[in-house]
């Protein structure tokens, strides 16, 4: 969308995802990451504009975003799972959202009211929030609210081809190391690593091929990353740097090293998923030149702890 409004001294423009719309506020989330609260009073015209032109060579394979999510989910498979038509309901004993919430994409097989009902009983029984995952580009969207759900948070999908992502790309300055599982190393420099670290590695691990990369300085652990492949395609997840040196370029370089790991092991195309409130990371991969597949957004019952 695009929605201009008055501001003080003339008018402005804001582009990007429309999240929410109600008599008192306009939510725009940004191609930057932020989030736009506008007031509808001062909107003097909107309109839907087409998504940017996709680079010439930056294409990737066409995937539509319930396909998409089907790929990132593959990547990141959760230990147990339960198909309620064409959605999948994932858990794997609360750790991260991802493993944790229905995959809302396609038909559920009845309608809606009752498939978010069985949703919410379905996690309700193994101890559980109800969380939803829904591309915003799903209708669904629309009658969330009314049904008794309401949006914690946005995701960003973003994909580029491999090869135009290392066009150019620096060798690293530090020595890395890619191995097939997370070593203590690779687990220390993870901020956010479950305090159920088994079963948080067991998610980690579950894809066919997948790869774990740590960057050194010496014997210190810098930064890490980890990779999987699922055909054409690979995930980019868990980039991390340690505080002291983050701001220095090394998460683009841990990025070079997943990329090439992936080429390596058949890969032509690239994606990742990340907070649409995480600026940082959306310029480090917008600088890289990903560009946003689609958003997607969590959903939580307005009753619930989650």
């Amino acid at each position: 969308m695009s929605v201009r409004r008055r501001v003080q001294g003339g008018l402005t423009d804001v582009v990007g995802h429309l999240l929410d719309a109600s008599e008192v506020s306009l939510s725009v989330l940004r191609r930057d990451g932020d989030v736009v609260e506008i007031d509808p009073g001062t909107v003097t015209a909107a309109k839907v504009v087409p998504a940017a032109p996709v680079r010439a060579g930056w294409e990737v394979p066409h995937l539509t975003p319930e396909e998409m999510q089907r790929m990132c989910w593959a990547g990141w498979p959760a230990r147990e799972h339960e198909m309620l038509g064409d959605w999948a309901l994932r858990a794997h004993g609360g750790i991260t959202g991802r493993a944790n919430s229905a995959m809302a994409v396609g038909e559920p097989g009845r309608p809606l009211a009752d498939a978010l009902a069985a949703v919410a009983g379905w996690y309700t029984a193994r101890g559980l929030p109800p969380l939803l995952q829904l591309p915003l580009t799903d209708p669904a969207n629309d009658s969330m609210h009314d049904l008794g759900w309401e949006r914690l948070h946005v995701t960003l999908v973003q994909v580029a081809p491999i090869v135009k992502l290392l066009d150019g790309a620096p060798e690293p300055t530090l020595r890395a190391v890619v191995e097939p599982a997370p070593s203590a190393d690779w687990r220390s420099v993870m901020h956010d690593l479950d305090v159920d670290v088994e079963r948080h590695v067991a998610i980690l691990t579950g894809p066919p091929v997948v790869g774990f990369a740590t960057l050194y300085a010496g014997t210190n652990p810098l930064v890490i990353g980890r990779v999987s492949v699922e055909g054409q395609w690979c995930g980019i997840t868990s980039v991390d740097v340690v505080p002291t040196m983050r701001r220095r370029g090394l998460g683009s370089e841990v990025m070079s090293v997943l990329l090439r790991w992936a080429q390596d092991h058949g890969a032509t195309s690239s994606y990742l998923q990340v907070r649409a409130v995480n600026a940082p990371a959306l310029r480090l991969y917008a600088g890289l030149g990903y560009a946003t597949h689609h958003p997607y957004g969590y959903w939580g019952l307005t009753d619930s702890d989650g």
